[in-house]
């Protein structure tokens, strides 16, 4: 027994082998402005251990035991990484904003995005993925809404995703995904102009939005205004990750993953789906008409080799309207509409050039039916594209850049007008019919100079169409900098051809819409990284489109001329927009950041034809959009964004106020009131070991406004005009959920 004790108190006097120890520490930066991010959230899952990056975007564990760890990184706005630390690794993570994907390489150390603003272009404005998540609306999910918030962007309709800039209609807007332009990608009912409508994009999956409005470069197609641009984000090449958001209208998810062992390529998909439909009926029965909507999408990347690369994207989406009171020969009971759009691409790159080649094929279809089952309307209209692009450097800041594209495009529309006879009987009064398969072909052309200074690009589009017509697109933009200022100018032409089915149903031949347009705007900075933006345009157009045959008392006789059964288009009108836009911008990756614009414009048109002078449908004198971000901590962000607008004309002729109207001889002489809305969000992340929880908050219309949008109405006997004006969004909280694994 005393043997094992002296044994015991030996052992305990013998001093015992130090355990070798290690220290894992490195920096979180923005992966697109290498700045560093301060109060993230890190944690090394194995040690369970949790530390925040100092104001330098650094954190340190220290005393580890030597192994491999997980490292986790957390921080509201943008994704949430997880990956592998070996023992003793000084690591920079760099983290993508919103909904990016991981990349352990910092390409840029500036405040710019990745790719350089648009020469002598003023009126440019990019989003990323985060600042369209944030404004894209609990409800709506839309990233089209998220550009209704940008300067000179106009909007007095709650339930449509369209919008105007500077009083250009959004029709003359070009909309270009994945660089196909198509103008279908919105669920939307043809017909039914006051059933709303939403971008068929799940926010999710894209990495930027883009909009460039004034002249600027037209690489993509041929339309008269602004270009809006988005761009799909690759699917993760680090591992496979799963995306699910809950809000109170639709449920969405979105999967990634990489290709192979060696990671050579990505695949990206999302589902998306509406309940709104389902949920106002089991809310509100006496609701009369409802919308919903369901749609997919998928991007494959792959590399071929060092030098190659092929994507395939794709979109498919379906909505469904209903209208339960019909009660009219002629109104929309049930309408369904359906589009897809596939795409394949093969980039190769070039020590002195990258070429690009593309092919798409789009089809959008749509059918509309009566109050007993009756076809009101059919249509379907399909288009393969093909486009190639090159961009050649060349030496002391020269770049050449060009393309080619074609298009074969065919449609067929019916459209019918029936009478009623019985309380469920109507009969066909009118039917027409009509079909279209132009072809277009062009090419366009730009050389571009970028010193330390000055910079100017030049070029042109031309193109021409199977129907005999052709548009030239030149332009010419600069900018220089001033001492502590940059001034940026530039004139363009642009042009648009007429839609193929407007033009078949023409009673005269309808000839391209054009406009030249002018900007010349200075920007510089304030203080605490704010800039200051001034930019005069004006815009003047030629040969523009106006629907004819519309209700409307005789100026001469005073007795009433009855709207025509089918719509009617005519190339008489002439125009003008003139303005300035005032902006106030602050992009950081912390404190307060957003912008503050105000546009003045006013939009002008006179008919060739009748001699008519009238402000332009989307006229808006005043248009004041505001948005605010405030992070205030790794786990809970808040913002606010405001649009004031003095408002569009109820198009139309119309004379009184909105609240008692009446047939007239003069168009758009009525103006909808006022629109005022404030919509506030909060953001609140939950992190775990491997998966993260963020929780939105959302109430649109806060101040609780009345606001009034345009709808379709009817005219009386008397000529009072009902119905032309309805209540949009009052204030309404919602609320989201989005799950990362």
């Amino acid at each position: 027994m005393l043997i094992a004790c002296l044994l015991v108190a030996f052992a305990t006097t013998v001093p015992q082998a130090q355990q070798p120890t290690t220290t894992i520490g490195g920096i979180v930066v923005d992966a697109q402005s290498n700045a560093p991010i301060a109060d993230a959230k890190v944690m090394l899952l194995e040690a369970k251990k949790t530390a925040r990056t100092g104001p330098d975007g650094r954190f340190e564990f220290v005393g580890l035991p030597p192994q491999q760890y997980t490292l986790t990184v957390s921080t509201i706005g943008y994704i949430f990484v997880r990956r592998k630390i070996q023992p003793g690794s000084n690591v920079t993570v760099p983290l993508a904003e919103g909904t990016g994907t991981y990349q352990e390489e910092v390409n840029v150390s500036s405040e710019a995005a990745t790719r350089p603003k648009a020469i002598g272009v003023s009126s440019q404005m990019e989003l990323g993925s985060a600042a369209l998540a944030e404004l894209r609306g609990v409800v709506a999910d839309d990233p089209m809404r998220a550009m209704q918030s940008l300067p000179g962007v106009a909007t007095g309709d709650d339930f449509q995703a369209e919008f105007s800039v500077r009083g250009s209609a959004f029709h003359h807007v070009g909309v270009v995904m994945e660089g196909t332009p198509t103008p279908l990608l919105v669920h939307t009912i043809s017909g039914a102009n006051d059933s709303g409508s939403i971008a068929m994009i799940n926010s999710d999956t894209l990495s930027r939005g883009a909009l460039f409005g004034g002249p600027h470069a037209r690489p993509h197609g041929d339309w008269l205004g602004a270009t809006l641009e988005f761009d799909a984000r690759e699917g993760s090449r680090d591992r496979a990750g799963l995306r699910a958001a809950i809000s109170g209208t639709s449920a969405s998810t979105v999967l990634e993953g990489p290709i192979g062992r060696s990671h050579r390529g990505s695949w990206l998909v999302s589902l998306r789906k509406s309940y709104i439909d389902w949920l106002i009926r089991k809310l509100e029965p006496n609701v009369d008409n409802t919308i919903g909507f369901s749609d997919a999408q998928l991007k494959v990347v792959y590399d071929l080799t060092s030098r190659q690369q092929v994507q395939l994207f794709g979109v498919l989406g379906a909505a469904k309207y209903q209208e339960l009171q019909t009660s009219v020969a002629n109104g929309l009971q049930t309408a369904r509409s359906r589009s897809r759009l596939a795409s394949l691409a093969w980039r190769y790159v070039h020590p002195k050039s990258i070429l690009t080649q593309r092919v798409s094929f789009i089809r959008s279809s749509f059918e509309n039916r009566g109050m007993v089952g009756q076809h009101l309307a059919d249509g379907v209209a399909n288009a393969f594209v093909w486009r190639g692009d090159v961009v050649v450097p060349l030496s002391r800041g020269w770049t050449l850049d060009g393309g080619g594209r074609f298009e074969s495009s065919d449609s067929s529309e019916t459209l019918r007008n029936f009478q009623q006879i019985g309380p469920s009987a109507v009969r066909l009064r009118f039917e027409r019919s009509t079909a279209a398969d132009p072809a277009t072909t062009g090419a366009w052309a730009q050389a571009a100079f970028r010193g330390t200074k000055s910079a100017i690009a030049a070029g042109f589009r031309a193109s021409h169409r199977s129907t005999g017509q052709q548009v030239f697109q030149p332009w010419l933009l600069a900018e220089y900098t001033l001492g502590a200022s940059l001034v940026r100018g530039g004139i363009g032409r642009s042009a648009q051809y007429v839609d193929p089915i407007i033009s078949a149903l023409s009673p005269t031949p309808l000839v391209p819409e054009q406009a030249t347009s002018y900007d010349l705007g200075i920007e510089r900075p304030l203080w605490c990284g704010v800039r200051a933006q001034i930019t005069g345009f004006y815009r003047n157009e030629d040969n523009i489109l106006r629907r004819s045959g519309q209700d409307r008392v005789d100026p001469v006789s005073g007795t009433r001329i009855f709207e025509t059964p089918f719509p009617v288009f005519t190339n008489t009108l002439s125009g003008s927009s003139r303005g300035a836009d005032f902006l106030l911008i602050r992009r950081a990756a912390s404190g307060l950041t957003g912008w503050i614009s105000y546009t003045w414009a006013h939009t002008r048109y006179h008919d060739n034809a009748t001699g008519e002078d009238f402000d332009g449908d989307f006229d808006q004198r005043h248009t004041f959009n505001v948005f605010l971000q405030q992070r205030l901590s790794y786990r809970l962000a808040v913002s606010g964004k405001l649009r004031v607008g003095s408002n569009f004309p109820i198009v139309g002729y119309f004379e009184g106020t909105p609240d008692a109207m009446r047939l007239s001889s003069v168009r758009n002489q009525v103006r909808l009131p006022t629109y005022v809305r404030l919509d506030l969000r909060a953001n609140r992340t939950f992190t775990f070991s491997r998966s993260r929880l963020t929780l939105f908050a959302e109430v649109m219309n806060v101040l609780g406004r009345e606001n009034g949008g345009q709808t379709d109405g009817f005219i009386t006997a008397n000529r009072a005009a009902i119905g032309y004006v309805q209540s949009l969004l009052p204030r309404i909280p919602s609320a989201g959920l989005l799950f990362e694994f």
